[in-house]
């Protein structure tokens, strides 16, 4: 009977091998590993029952036989900590020492209260097996409780968990020599069958579970081993106190235990520590990226600003000068179209390293956003000094900030004071800021070698230094910046410019803010300062004035005049242009009668229209309301599209234009030669006039070159039945050169400068 169940045994473990290892190959990974695992453990298994049926083996090889299998599994179930989950990732070998170290202290806490319930009734050699299968048991279990997963993995490590019960409770009953050896044999076949199950488990997806479940887990997990050695310890505590003393066994467990117990508290000591390292280290990564441009390492819009106000309060304080250089990549659009957005951030990039290596240790270099980037000029802040050693009774006092750690104390009030005594004069520091300027200027000037290919960018700069005694925000500063690099834009790009204009009179006075008060929806632009000046465009054959240019000029009464370049420069940039536009056109309109009588004949009116308006709706609209309104003709008025900015879109501004000329209004294309304008705009765009810019009518002074360019302009204009007015002219002989080369119209200070209609000639 013993031989055939020995048989049987052999059988079921062979088969269960073969399946394990079948099961295998369709897997890689820790999956493929347990399954070899315990395909070699079952073989191993089984030949311990052939050895069993052929010959009588000593106890010693049966031992080791029958131990293998556990010590397979045990390998395997270490591979499955691999995988479990975890809320904060840990190292795997951490956490299969720890799972070692709890499964060893829940199995002795219990067996040291199932030894004080009976004691000295089992053989050592058998107490062994049972002694295994207990600690794979709990092994199993605070997996499956300690480390969430999804149902289709826990399947595997639940049949596991039910192999080794099947092997425990057979070992257990052979241990005692209870019940019938039937039932003993039937746990030894259960456990390969459920071995074989779980290795034929699918494949689990990927757990999902949320962050708070696995901490919760995570937390049972570290509290679950310290339940069964407080109820052990409580037990023998009161056995003992009750006169029954420990046996030897008893103490052994109870050494065990606390050494255990105590490596766990060195585990958990040492992951406090990794995880307070990382803290930290994401603290300081996401201090960084909070204040920090992604891509260029840069500081960002908030650290800049942090800092400015900074620098501001010193400058308010205690008179530190502070200044804002303000660039803008002109044209960078062009580079991100022609050799892709990847090589544009790598040239943001470079001019970020660029900029960096132009200004000053204590300078800050900040990336605003797109191609904007913006330096604080402080001449007042010092890096970091070394840390000295401090008395102990000397209190320190630390402020910290996005800009870094300030030190309060004597030692910085010290140099504070020193720093108030020796700052610089207002005009040495802002040539000083400008010098810094030009340097940079000078340096992103230089095209840049990007793999092989040389790329090159132009910048516009604007720089703004706070006065001493000037009470400006961090907010007013930028802007004023802003405005002074746009009027760059506005005059050809590529140089820097300084802000000029005159100091606030009030606390809170600032440009770009007068300016959107000035032009707010519902308010009166003349009431805020804004007027209209005529400017003659005349006949050079007989200096005979055919029609006027309306510009837009404004004094605020605080900021005092305004040049056109810095207002409109600002109009564009913030949408109030179109405010402007239609201001202009309206006051044109309405002064057509007068200027009328005063030429003695009617004249058509120039009127300035921003290219940014031919993308938008409305100013079809608008031109025909203003010329109903004031009962002008549309034959005498004429739109001048001046464009400043690249016109997004030809076919949608064709027809606009196309729209406008329906009305009977003539089209003008401004400033040709410069900005965008060129020669594709006269074939896209109905265009009845064009004005070339001053650039190209300077004849006198280059006669063979610009000669050439006006001539092909006037041939190319004449062909396609355009008039042509020449605009900067200065000097009588500027003017008969362009006379003599075939140009009907031309306008300058020759003629007459732009002034109010009541001063005009």
């Amino acid at each position: 009977m013993v031989v055939l169940g020995d048989l049987v045994q052999l059988i079921v473990g062979l088969i269960a091998a073969v399946t394990c290892l079948t099961a295998a190959r369709g897997r890689a990974g820790i999956p493929r590993r347990w399954r070899l695992l315990a395909a070699g453990g079952l073989l191993i298994w089984a030949a311990t029952r052939l050895a069993g049926i052929v010959t009588d083996p000593p106890p010693l090889v049966v031992d080791i036989g029958f131990l293998v299998l556990p010590a397979c599994m045990l390998a395997g179930l270490l591979a499955v900590a691999y995988t479990r989950p975890r809320p904060v990732p840990t190292s795997p070998r951490r956490d299969q020492f720890a799972l070692v170290i709890d499964s060893v202290l829940i199995t002795g806490s219990v067996l040291a209260l199932l030894w004080s319930v009976a004691p000295a009734l089992v053989e050592p050699r058998l107490a062994a097996y049972p002694v295994a299968d207990l600690v794979l048991l709990t092994m199993v279990v605070l997996l499956l409780t300690a480390r969430p997963d999804s149902p289709a993995g826990r399947r595997p490590l639940v049949l596991i968990g039910a192999a080794i019960v099947a092997f425990g409770a057979a070992d257990t009953l052979r241990l005692f020599g209870a019940g019938p050896e039937w039932l003993a044999a039937a746990g030894h076949l259960l456990g390969p069958v459920f071995i074989a199950l779980a290795a034929l488990s699918p494949a689990r997806p990927a757990p999902d579970r949320p962050a708070a479940a696995l901490l919760a887990h995570d937390w049972f997990h570290l509290l679950l081993p310290y339940g069964p050695v407080l109820v052990a310890g409580v037990v023998l505590m009161a056995r003992t106190i009750s006169g029954e003393p420990l046996t030897p066994f008893q103490a052994y467990l109870g050494w065990l235990g606390l050494a255990l117990v105590v490596t766990r508290q060195m585990l958990t000591i040492m992951d406090n520590t990794v995880l307070l390292d990382r803290i930290a280290d994401t603290q300081q990564r996401l201090q960084h990226l909070a204040f920090h441009d992604p891509l260029t390492g840069l500081a960002n819009r908030a650290l800049f600003s942090e800092r400015l106000s900074l620098a501001l309060e010193a400058n308010q304080s205690r008179g530190a000068p502070v200044a804002v250089l303000f660039a803008d990549l002109d044209d960078f659009k062009l580079i991100n179209d022609t050799f892709g957005h990847a090589m544009g951030d790598r040239v943001l990039t470079a001019v970020g390293e660029r900029m960096r290596s132009c200004v000053r240790a204590q300078d800050l270099v900040a990336r605003l956003g797109g191609d904007e980037f913006a330096v604080v000029l402080d001449h007042g802040f010092l890096p970091p000094a070394p840390v000295r050693r401090r008395s102990r009774f000397r209190p320190r006092r630390y402020v910290l900030s996005a800009a870094g750690v300030r030190v309060h104390d004597g030692l910085e009030r010290r140099v504070a004071a020193r720093r108030a005594t020796a700052e610089l004069p207002y005009p040495v520091w802002v040539a000083e800021a400008e010098a810094i300027g030009q340097r940079m200027l000078a340096a992103l000037r230089e095209p840049y070698l990007i793999d092989g290919r040389s790329v090159g960018v132009g910048v516009s700069v604007g720089l703004v230094a706070a006065e001493p005694g000037d009470r400006l925000s961090a907010d007013i500063l930028l802007r004023r910046a802003d405005a002074a690099m746009y009027a760059v834009k506005r005059r050809g790009k590529g140089a820097l410019v300084t802000y000029t204009g005159p100091r606030d009179a009030t606390p809170h006075a600032d440009l770009p803010q007068l300016l959107a008060g000035a032009l707010a929806e519902g308010g009166s632009p003349a009431a805020a300062g804004f007027e209209v000046h005529y400017q003659p465009i005349v006949r050079l054959a007989d200096s005979a004035t055919v029609a006027v240019e309306a510009l837009a000029r404004w004094t605020d009464p605080v900021a005092g005049p305004v040049h056109p370049d810095v207002f409109v420069t600002m109009a564009e940039r913030t949408g109030l242009v179109a405010a402007i536009d239609d201001f202009v056109l309206d006051q044109a309109c309405a002064d057509a009668a007068r200027l009328a009588e005063r030429y003695g004949r009617p004249i058509d009116l120039h009127v300035n229209v921003s290219a940014g308006r031919l993308g938008q709706h409305g100013l079809r609209d608008a031109v025909a309301a203003a010329l109903a309104r004031h009962d002008v003709p549309a034959s005498r008025l004429v739109v001048e599209i001046t464009e400043t900015l690249r016109i997004p879109d030809l076919p949608r501004a064709a027809s606009v234009l196309s729209a406008l000329r329906d009305l009977g209004v003539r089209v003008a294309l401004d400033d040709f030669g410069s900005g965008y304008n060129a020669l594709a705009q006269l074939h896209a765009m109905p265009v009845d006039i064009v004005k070339l810019d001053s650039t190209l009518t300077d004849v006198a002074a280059s006669p063979e070159r610009s000669g050439a360019l006006c001539r092909s302009v006037l041939a190319i204009c004449g062909e396609l039945g355009i008039a042509v007015v020449a605009e900067g002219l200065e000097t009588a002989q500027r003017a008969a050169g362009m006379a003599e080369l075939g140009c009907p119209l031309g306008q300058g200070y020759l003629f007459g400068p732009p002034a109010p209609l009541g001063r005009h000639p």
